[in-house]
């Protein structure tokens, strides 16, 4: 397993990986498979190096399970084997995060990553329960933990992420979207550093990198993953003129974002010419013309 995380590591380091859009029928709530070729292909052309397919913004929670392994099934099968692939298989119930887990054995995923059970606070011997719940149904297979605390209310803290380090011997890292960095440090400090450490805010990334992250996973770079990948790679080749650059056009990209978020990835890949429709319901879509100005910072 220690062989399989450091290779997993070394793919992902000073790269990013987005967090991937899912593609949906007009119902907004049905996968639409025949999309994913387009999206994997444009992501892997500009220069990826993972993809993290079901997250927050893929709406991985908002889907059935049924339709979380189709889109699992869709991506592992257009990625064929190109660049890893980490699935989210985190659920508010155990069993239903097992189940997908188990899924994402069968299809081979390069790794798993699972959010904490959302809404309902949990003390950290619950958290490790389900947790080791999920590592026991993929003994194989490397697990991130998904750390997004604002959102999930239970998130990842330093002295979990100690315990579970030494209890889980398939646990690969964290995957941290706290726009905090001063607890991004202190769970880089926390980590062996065996340990992927991924960053997920946007808005800190460059530090986020600086501190010691081993790369990024971003909602706004499955839509617009050009900064990301120069940002990455410039900190990787350390020319700190370049990330600074990189960053800065970040920042000016989300100063351009709708308030509707997730709607406004999904518009921008359209205006792309990635047809990936809406978001699912009642979640609204904005006003177009979202890319037109992105495109000019470019």
């Amino acid at each position: 397993m220690k062989t399989k995380i450091a290779a997993l590591k070394q793919k992902l380091e000073y790269g990013v990986s987005p967090a991937m859009a899912t593609p949906l029928h007009e119902d907004g709530y049905r996968v639409n498979t025949a999309v994913l070729p387009a999206l994997v292909n444009f992501l892997i052309d500009k220069g990826v190096k993972g993809l993290f397919v079901g997250g927050t913004t893929g709406e991985g929670i908002l889907l059935s399970a049924a339709e979380r392994q189709r889109l699992h099934e869709g991506a592992m099968t257009a990625v064929n084997g190109r660049v890893p692939v980490l699935l989210h298989v985190g659920a508010n119930t155990t069993a239903t995060a097992v189940a997908l887990t188990q899924h994402a054995v069968h299809l081979g995923a390069d790794a798993i990553v699972a959010v904490p059970p959302t809404f309902f606070g949990m003390d950290e011997d619950s958290l490790t329960a389900y947790f080791q719940a999920i590592a026991a149904a993929a003994p194989e297979t490397p697990l991130l933990l998904y750390d997004i605390p604002h959102l999930a209310i239970n998130g990842i803290s330093p002295a979990l992420l100690t315990r579970l380090s030494r209890e889980i011997p398939s646990l690969a890292g964290v995957k941290t979207s706290r726009p905090d960095a001063q607890m991004i440090r202190q769970l880089l400090d926390a980590a062996p550093e065996r340990l992927i450490m991924l960053a997920g805010n946007e808005r800190i990334a460059l530090g986020s990198l600086a501190m010691g992250a081993d790369g990024l996973i971003s909602g706004l770079s499955t839509a617009v993953p050009e900064p990301f990948v120069a940002l990455s790679r410039a900190v990787g080749e350390g020319d700190l003129a370049a990330a600074r650059q990189a960053h800065q056009t970040i920042n000016r990209l989300l100063d351009l974002m709708p308030p509707q978020r997730i709607g406004g990835i999904k518009t921008i890949l359209a205006e792309r010419g990635i047809p990936v429709g809406t978001a699912v319901p009642p979640r609204p879509m904005p006003q177009g013309g979202i890319w037109p100005r992105m495109k000019e910072l470019l």
